[in-house]
C-alpha cells in the first residue's frame, strides 16, 4: 500500500520546523538580554543572560555550554567541563523571565576562551485528546561567551584570495583577543554585496565566499564595525 504524499508533506515539514534555528532577534515570541557575554576572569567568574516569555503559553528550555572554536576555516563546537550552566532545564511562564547563568570552574590559563551558551526549546506535547497536530518552531538560541583577560586584542588581517573559480575574503587573526566584524559590506567592479557578519577566534582563520556578481573584480572595498562598533574600512587586492 502506498504512503499517502500529503501525509509524507506534514511528517517532513513537522520535522523541519522543529529543528529551526533562529537568532534572537527573530524570535518573536522570547526575548533575550544581553545577546553576547562577556566576562573578565580576574573580576568574576560568572555571568549571565535573561529569557521573557512574550507568548501567551509556558515555554520549556534545555540549557548547555559548549567550548567554541575555529578549525580550518570552520566553526566548532564540543561538550566541556570548564564551564556549568545554572539551571539546565526551565520553564518560563506567560510573561514572566528566567536568568539563567554560566559560570566558569576555573580561571582560563589562555587570553581568550570562547563558549556558546545553548538555548533550546523542549517541543510541548499535544493536549490531551487532542486529534489535531499543532506545528510549532523549536527556536535554539546561541549565544557567544567570550572569557578574556584584560589587555586581550584582535589582530585581524583581511585578505582576498581566488581559488576554483571563486574569490574568498579571508580574516586570519593573529592576536590573543576574539574580533568580530558586523554588517560587512564588499563592492568592487560596480557590484556590491552585503555578507552579514563574522567572528573571528583567537589564533584562526575565516573564509567567506563571495557571491558571483564579486568574482571578476580585482579590487575590493571593505567595510564594516568592529568589536567596539567602530568603522573598518579596507582596500583589498584580488590576485
Amino acid at each position: 500500500m502506498l504512503a499517502n504524499p500529503l501525509l509524507k508533506f506534514r511528517r517532513a515539514f513537522l520535522f523541519l520546523c522543529l529543528l529551526t534555528l533562529v537568532s534572537p532577534a527573530q524570535a518573536a515570541k522570547f526575548v533575550l538580554s544581553p545577546v553576547l557575554l562577556n566576562l573578565q576572569p580576574a573580576q568574576g567568574l560568572t555571568t549571565s543572560t535573561t529569557i521573557t516569555n512574550t507568548d501567551t503559553v509556558p515555554a520549556e528550555f534545555t540549557a548547555e555550554v559548549l567550548l567554541w572554536t575555529q578549525k580550518d576555516g570552520k566553526e566548532v563546537l564540543v561538550p566541556t567541563r570548564d564551564a556549568v550552566v545554572s539551571p539546565m532545564n526551565f520553564k518560563v511562564a506567560p510573561g514572566r523571565s528566567q536568568v539563567v547563568r554560566v559560570a566558569l570552574r576555573r580561571p582560563p590559563t589562555a587570553a581568550s576562551v570562547t563558549f556558546r551558551l545553548m538555548i533550546r526549546q523542549q517541543v510541548q506535547p499535544a493536549a490531551a485528546g487532542s486529534s489535531s497536530v499543532t506545528i510549532t518552531p523549536r527556536y535554539v538560541f546561541s549565544l557567544p561567551l567570550f572569557a578574556e583577560k584584560a589587555g586581550a586584542q584582535p589582530n585581524v588581517a583581511l585578505s582576498a584570495v581566488q581559488r576554483d573559480g571563486a574569490t574568498y575574503l579571508v580574516f586570519n587573526n593573529t592576536g590573543n583577543g576574539y574580533g568580530v566584524f558586523r554588517n560587512i559590506r564588499l563592492s568592487g567592479g560596480g557590484q556590491s554585496a552585503e555578507l552579514g557578519n563574522q567572528y573571528v577566534l583567537s589564533g584562526s582563520t575565516m573564509e567567506l565566499k563571495l557571491p558571483p556578481t564579486l568574482t571578476g573584480a580585482r579590487v575590493l572595498e571593505f567595510s564594516a564595525e568592529d568589536v567596539g562598533q567602530k568603522p573598518t574600512r579596507a582596500t583589498l587586492n584580488v590576485p
